[in-house]
């Protein structure tokens, strides 16, 4: 229990999920949607020990080879709004559906100092009113990890299909499709310091059937390439302690000739974070200059984005503030994009040996940045609050219960938007409701 517990925290992070850990926090140029309740990342680097753990966890040993199975009906949810349509809109009617799954994680240790590490976890959507919207998604990785002396690095491909938000703007639940490969590493130079370096590419593509094309938000329009290149140098004068600091260079190639938001840019990066037995505190701050390239409608911004968190962990009570500063894509051919500000809280009591309460609050804005002179000024106030039950059934099962509220209040008329989610899962599996991803 000990063992899935510290999985459920860092260890599973490694899965080459979003981007490379050792380079810092997982933002890139832009973040389309973010789940309320979720706190930034906080940049930590994967660690031997991580890797370690999770191959001694594995249940299945085939020779060298560790293999551990996953097996979830990861979520039952109703969603009074599952079509994203402003408030008092026709079509936003309720709807139930649920996604479950099965598949593998493996990990081939080769030598002392380099992990192989793979999963494929295959899902079905369903839906009980919108069975035309039933499909097979899944998620797809493979990479390898190293540890030396003085070096350590990363590489990794993944592929995810996955039911969820698209964007704020229209909070749908459609399914998307993104794919990433991303190489890292660090070198330790000595006297406390290390050189960092990470390159990623990802596509992002929005899987919608004739239906969704027709009758909903456009969201194929937010189909693009991503690239990123990030290096810098990191300081750790003492043990809990690790100062960052580099540049980031970012672009972004959208598909639809029709409305082209194609920009890249740089940005330099400060990070600090500290690391405490009960106490960790982290920041990252990027100054992002992004310029549109030939052709795209994309309005050049100059603006400071940052993610931070403060996090105290007790023995039955946890607590966290987080805030952060992101740039999102917007679907509105009024408007390039907007930037978020938020702030938010959560709290987490230990009820006993298989129950775990967790709940947030978070509130911000949005801003939104006009594509032309004369389009009106836009800013949405968002409030969402929610929490979640966990019980330890058995072994690894798990059972989940709990339930979510976002509202968006625009000042232009037309655009208020609220979604309510009451979601259940229950998983079994060292990774839980979230393994790997």
């Amino acid at each position: 229990m000990r063992l899935e517990r510290a999985l459920l925290g860092k260890t599973l992070i490694i899965a080459f999920a979003a981007a490379l850990g050792a380079a810092g926090a997982l933002y890139g140029q832009f973040s389309q949607y973010t789940q309320p309740g979720t706190p930034p990342p906080g940049g930590g680097n994967v660690t031997r020990q991580d890797l370690e753990d999770a191959v001694a966890a594995a249940r299945w040993h085939l020779g060298g080879l560790r293999v551990d199975p996953w097996l979830a009906l990861r979520n039952v949810s109703w969603v009074d709004n599952p079509s994203g349509q402003p408030d008092g809109a026709t079509g936003s009617e309720s709807d139930v559906n649920a996604v479950g799954g099965a598949g593998l994680r493996a990990y081939l240790p080769t030598g002392p100092d380099v992990t192989w590490a793979a999963y494929a976890l295959p899902e079905y959507v369903w839906w009980d009113k919108q069975s035309d919207r039933n499909r097979l998604n899944g998620r797809y990785g493979a990479g390898v990890f190293g540890y030396f002396n003085r070096l350590s690095f990363q590489a990794s491909g993944t592929l995810a299909e996955q039911l969820g938000i698209i964007t704020s703007e229209f909070p749908e639940l459609a399914n998307s499709r993104r794919t990433e490969g991303s190489v890292g590493g660090t070198l330790r130079l000595g006297f406390s310091t290390g050189l960092f370096a990470e390159v990623s590419s990802a596509r992002t593509e929005n899987l919608l059937d004739d239906t969704e094309r027709q009758s909903g938000p456009q969201l194929q329009l937010l189909n693009r390439d991503e690239r990123r290149l990030r290096t810098g140098l990191s300081y750790e004068p003492r043990p809990r302690w690790q100062l960052r600091a580099g540049v980031e260079w970012t672009e972004a190639d959208f598909d639809a000739d029709s409305r082209d938001l194609s920009n890249s840019g740089t940005a330099p990066l400060l990070g600090i974070r500290y690391e405490g037995p009960k106490l960790t505190a982290s920041i990252e701050a990027q100054q992002r200059t992004l310029e549109a390239k030939d052709g795209s409608e994309f309005v050049d911004t100059d603006v400071t984005t940052y993610q931070g968190q403060l996090l105290a962990e007790g023995n039955k009570l946890s607590a966290s503030i987080y805030g952060r500063r992101t740039l999102t894509f917007a679907l509105d051919e009024d408007y390039t994009h907007f930037q978020t500000d938020l702030v938010g809280v959560t709290a987490s009591a230990n009820l006993g040996r298989r129950t775990n309460l967790r709940v947030f609050a978070e509130t911000g804005q949005e801003d939104f940045e006009a594509a032309r002179p004369g389009v009106p000024a836009r800013q949405d106030d968002v409030t969402a609050y929610g929490g979640e039950l966990t019980m330890s059934l058995w072994r690894s099962a798990r059972l989940h219960l709990g339930g979510s509220e976002s509202q968006f209040d625009s000042n232009l008329p037309g655009r208020d938007r609220t979604l309510t989610t009451i979601r259940a899962g229950i998983s079994f599996g060292i990774g839980g409701d979230d393994p790997w991803v």
